[in-house]
């Protein structure tokens, strides 16, 4: 039982030091890595070794810290590859839905639409014209909004030169206020839909970036107008909490792409 206890205490050990280098682009040194696992130094020393020796990390003799290996990069690489971001989604969504008892959706971007790819029903379901696999406008869609915030002003420019058709009377194609839109969208972090693509349905979206940080996909909360207008801000909470889960799933980690 002891051997267990001791063999289990040294792969949680492991563990913290590639975990703690991972988290630092620049690297850790050794008294770094002492600090921030709180492990003897020569238990550092001798994991670091280990862990160098097989390439999960890397040793620079110049400035005398370690960064991530090889080795490492490819493991996680080989499993991102595999992942499926329905398959990742569907779990995420309807406990999404089940919590705030609405309708969720995952949609991903195909040159000025967006494309349904899954939709997950709450208590409140709803009845709306949005099908799996069929396309509606990215403007005027929460989902397709908080993508186009997200993706380079180019695709932006090139999606308003076509003509922008209003839905319902409350459609903004006014492209300078698109424009302020999107600039509010990438503050907070969520878009809104306001009855833009049909009367009565109310919608929050928010983007789902990948490994390289790129927004691939967006997530939704779809409702009656008058009941989810009322719970915004909760729905809005519960939802940037799913999208930031299936993102880590699918590899993004923030931290890192601040750093860049």
């Amino acid at each position: 039982m002891a051997s267990n206890e001791k063999f289990n205490s040294s792969i949680d050990k492991t563990l913290s030091v590639l975990e703690a280098v991972a988290q630092n682009a620049k690297g850790l040194s050794l008294a770094d890595i002492v600090k921030a696992v709180d492990i003897p130094k020569t238990t550092a020393f001798r994991i670091l070794e280990i862990l160098a020796a097989r390439e999960y990390l890397s040793w620079n003799k110049d400035n005398e810290r370690y960064s991530i290996g090889i080795k490492a990069v490819e493991v996680g690489i080989s499993g991102l590859i595999g992942q499926d971001i329905v398959d990742v989604s569907i779990p995420y969504l309807q406990e999404l839905s089940a919590t705030v008892g609405e309708t969720s959706f995952l949609a991903v971007y195909n040159n000025g639409d967006v494309v349904y790819l899954y939709k997950a029903e709450g208590t409140g379901s709803i009845q709306t014209i949005a099908r799996l696999g069929s396309r509606r406008p990215a403007y005027c869609t929460a989902l397709g909004k908080v993508i186009l915030a997200n993706l380079p002003v180019e695709e932006t420019d090139r999606v308003f030169e076509k003509k922008l058709v209003k839905f319902t009377g409350k459609t903004v194609v006014d492209r300078v206020k698109l424009y302020e839109e999107f600039a509010t969208i990438r503050s907070t972090g969520y878009a809104i839909d306001d009855e833009g693509i049909e009367y009565g349905l109310y919608c929050l979206a928010v983007p789902i970036s990948d490994y390289t940080g790129q927004v691939i996909a967006a997530i939704s909360v779809s409702g009656p107008i008058k009941r989810l207008h009322a719970n915004r801000d909760s729905v809005a909470e519960e939802l940037k909490g799913i999208g930031a889960t299936i993102s880590k799933r699918l590899g993004y980690v923030k931290a890192m792409q601040l750093r860049r």
